[in-house]
């Protein structure tokens, strides 16, 4: 099915669903809002009408009817219709309401509205249960909330910015899984393809000394099988690593000098092409040691084995960054694959002729790991040859230049040893 209907059909069911919950929760809501706001203007009318019944049982009420609260419009009807005595706020208008509560139920609550749309909500106190007693009319004009629409119309509105902003983010949220799904199928499909090479080799080593013992040395196809194991192990230790990057929290971050960090990765590299080490001064960074120790080993590594005659790094801090660059005089990476020999399983034809054995999965660890630590790791311009550039978060403050120069091959510092542990130069890192 197409990833794009799936994500539509998912937001529109999403979308559905919500807004089916909206609208039950939104006439649950005004209904509530609506009875709460009722019941607090009927409870006051309640007592402002039953004090001046009780008031008038005991022949003490004042003229005109003083009130101290909402509730307005008090009236004294006689049992012929007739006001006898109101609140200043009900001089001269007609009686409230025409209820007479009966004996036997002396208090009742009424919604009186005029010809003009204009509502009053009241209490009808019956004084006492004479044939001739007077009413008690307490009440107030209908609260806007209640006379108008207002409060669906607020209601609505916040349902339909609710029901933009869930589908907005149901939408984004299928894309994202989506690509992840993609992307996990893309990596086994690649890993399947890039796995069956080593394999199929492997397969006709051993068929080829099957098939023709005669004509085949022992000898040589133990060695082309331990060719093609050693690139499968390359593959599967570098797939288990990304598995642990991305499936596994980091150990608690420790503070790391950059410049010693590439001296003592510089010094551990195989003899080969020299490799110059300029730190300057202490350029820390917090981060996982044995992380970062494999993304310079990777870089080290790399630029080595395309150099001609020399690599530099160079360990700086840029404003509130670190800066390492590794940099070596090869043939460089062209600028149209940049980015390209940063993904799975990409090695360009010069990495292939280099190291064919290499896993192609050096340079994507490394910028995952650079990530990680909040930083980048991308290639720059150079007059001859790479230059990669790891780009951190500065944790300290550049001291006095220094300049340090490593021979491949020279043993690492002991204390050093096991931060080595976790990396293997001899897989293949680069382009």
């Amino acid at each position: 099915m197409n990833p794009h209907s799936i994500k539509a059909r998912s937001t529109i069911a999403a979308a559905g669903l919500l807004l089916l919950a909206l609208v039950v929760g939104g006439v649950g809501l005004d209904l509530a809002i609506r009875y709460r706001v009722q019941s607090e203007v009927f409870f006051s009318a309640e007592q402002v009408a039953a004090r001046w019944s009780a008031a008038a049982r005991n022949g003490a009420v004042p003229r005109p009817i003083p009130t101290t609260t909402d509730i307005t419009l008090v009236q004294f009807v006689n049992a012929r219709g007739e006001v006898v005595n109101s609140s200043m706020q009900a001089a001269g208008m007609r009686p409230l309401s025409t209820l007479r509560p009966p004996a036997d139920d002396r208090l009742q609550k009424r919604t009186e509205c005029s010809a003009q749309g204009r509502c009053i909500m009241l209490m009808a106190n019956r004084v006492t249960p004479a044939a001739d007693s007077p009413v008690v009319y307490a009440g107030t004009a209908q609260p806007s909330l209640l006379a108008t629409h207002n409060l669906e119309y607020a209601i609505a509105v916040g349902g339909i910015l609710i029901l933009i902003s869930v589908a907005r983010m149901t939408w984004w949220a299928m894309g994202r899984t989506l690509r992840s799904v993609e992307r996990e199928r893309q990596f086994a499909s690649t890993t399947s393809h890039e796995l069956r090479t080593p394999i199929a080799g492997l397969r006709a080593h051993l068929e080829e000394a099957l098939l023709y013992p005669d004509d085949v040395d022992p000898r040589d196809t133990i060695q082309g099988a331990l060719r093609a194991t050693g690139r499968l192990e390359a593959i599967v230790d570098d797939l288990l690593l990304m598995t642990r990057l991305h499936g596994t929290a980091a150990a608690a971050p420790e503070l790391v000098e950059l410049g010693a960090l590439a001296a003592e990765e510089a010094s551990a590299l195989a003899p080969g092409v020299p490799v110059h080490v300029l730190a300057a001064g202490d350029v820390r960074v917090y981060g996982s040691r044995i992380r970062l120790a494999r993304v310079i080993g990777n870089l080290l590594s790399n630029a080595q084995r395309h150099a001609v005659s020399v690599v530099t790094v160079t360990v700086d801090s840029v404003g509130d960054q670190a800066v390492v660059a590794v940099t070596d005089d090869g043939a460089g990476v062209p600028p149209a694959d940049r980015e390209r020999v940063f993904e799975l399983f990409v090695r360009l034809d010069e990495g292939h002729r280099l190291d064919s054995g290499g896993s192609g999965l050096g340079l994507a660890i490394s910028r995952d790991i650079a990530h990680a630590h909040n930083g980048t790791l991308r290639i720059e311009d150079s007059p001859v040859g790479a230059r990669f550039v790891l780009t951190l978060p500065l944790a300290g403050t550049a001291g006095a230049a220094a300049e340090s120069t490593a021979v491949p091959g020279q043993a690492a510092a002991k204390s050093r040893k096991n931060t080595r542990a976790e990396r293997r130069p001899s897989a293949g890192t680069g382009p």
